[in-house]
């Protein structure tokens, strides 16, 4: 994507030790920082506060809603011009990040496709890459 001139950093509120140890675990090696001291997640309604959760609604993909937990998926673009001006130019929540997610696309097609309704929560068949058996 460097050639097209797009560059990807995945953003976690996780201390960025963490974040670094597991992304060493899981064998990846995209730019991935830390937003734990700042408002970056907040901002782009990806995270929400006590006082968000305790109101039993938050604003998230472009509605108030209730959401299970104070974490949620979403992703953002941003363009630089050349006077060096960062611009907000698209993100995108719950089901829009569908086509981040290959098997999904697959799954889709299936006579059964996702099959997720007896699971506890949406993606509860994943594993990750060192959690399946040898």
């Amino acid at each position: 994507m460097n050639h097209r001139n797009i560059s990807f950093v995945a953003v976690s509120r996780g201390p960025l030790d963490k974040l670094l140890a597991y992304q060493k675990r899981m064998g990846w090696d995209f730019p991935w920082v830390s937003s734990l001291e700042n408002d970056f997640n907040f901002d782009f309604q990806a995270s929400f506060t006590e006082a968000e959760i305790e109101a039993g609604e938050v604003y998230y993909n472009y509605r108030q809603t209730t959401f299970p937990s104070s974490e949620s998926p979403g992703a953002s673009v941003f363009a630089k011009n050349e006077a060096g001006e960062v611009f907000h130019t698209y993100s995108c929540y719950s089901r829009g990040l569908d086509m981040l997610n290959g098997a999904y696309h697959y799954m889709d097609i299936a006579p059964k496709g996702r099959d997720e309704a007896e699971l506890p929560w949406p993606m509860a068949w994943l594993k990750r890459n060192d959690q399946y058996p040898d």
